[in-house]
């Protein structure tokens, strides 16, 4: 049976070429993957792991790494927060279609990779500069809040912080394997189609189970739908086509039905599209 079958058009990507381009992209932009201080990324001395660029990269004095602002923690009780600096680096990043054959899943994730879905895996390095006692030492304790004034109609305002930036000396860092497991959906109303991953289960492994494991969890949760998946997300019917102003040709996904059970579809070691297109004046 042909693939054009039971729709118009049809399209596939390959877990290798997609993999094969995100070893590419990294080694093209690392600094999408590594963030860190501007001191952090200014000194190679304080990564966690060594960046691999391209030649290219170099020869254009291209950023090696995002410069973000230091890591800001409230010292409690008073009306300051310590800044430090810090490093995070993606190491490793990888997808795995139906069936899995490219990651193995930990137990919590109930392995083997289910039908229809699809895997990421992440290999996260990071660590915050914790600062010499001496450099401690040296600042001045900050005076604690004072406390609420009975009726005061302003007990919820406070002035600005006092922001303490403590250079560290001690990079201790740590890494972390990120798995996570999910499914792609064509989300959006009719016209605004667009193909978009959605998250099924996450698990960090190397932590031990509990609180810690848990809050971390809950984090990464929320970065990988806000900020990760949301970069998956492919416009279907963004592809519209105006020849000689004389007719449009619009794509829209094909409907699912017995002979098409799944649109999109992960199997083969792919994720696939269906797409049907539409002629109008």
């Amino acid at each position: 049976m042909a693939l054009t079958d039971n729709c118009d058009l049809y399209g596939a990507v390959h877990e290798d070429g997609f993999n094969l381009l995100i070893r590419h992209f990294m080694r093209q932009r690392p600094s999408w993957f590594n963030f860190g201080t501007s001191r952090v990324a200014m000194n190679p001395k304080l990564w966690c792991v060594p960046i691999k660029p391209e030649k290219v990269v170099v020869k254009r004095n291209n950023p090696l790494m995002a410069v973000e602002d230091p890591l800001q923690l409230p010292l409690l009780g008073t009306n300051a927060v310590v800044a430090l600096d810090f490093c995070v680096q993606i190491e490793k990043l990888e997808i795995d279609f139906h069936p899995g054959n490219v990651i193995a899943l930990p137990p919590e994730l109930a392995p083997p990779l289910a039908a229809q879905r699809f895997a990421l895996h992440g290999r996260v390095c990071a660590s915050i500069g914790c600062p010499s006692d001496r450099l401690v030492e040296m600042v001045e304790p900050p005076p604690p809040l004072p406390p609420p004034k009975r009726g005061d109609q302003d007990q919820g305002h406070r002035e600005p912080p006092n922001v303490i930036m403590l250079p560290g000396d001690d990079f201790d860092c740590f890494c972390l394997d990120l798995f996570v497991v999910g499914h792609f959906e064509i989300t959006g109303s009719p016209g605004a189609q667009r193909l978009e991953g959605k998250l099924d289960g996450l698990e960090i492994v190397d932590i031990e189970q509990g609180g810690l494991e848990s809050t971390i969890e809950c984090y990464l949760e929320i970065v990988t739908r806000l900020v990760f998946l949301p970069h998956l997300r492919v416009p279907l019917t963004k592809l519209v086509f105006d020849l000689l102003d004389l007719v449009t040709i619009t794509l829209t996904p094909t409907p699912t039905s017995p002979a098409l059970p799944n649109n999109p579809a992960v199997e083969d070691d792919q994720v696939k599209v269906f797409i049907d297109f539409g002629v109008g004046p």
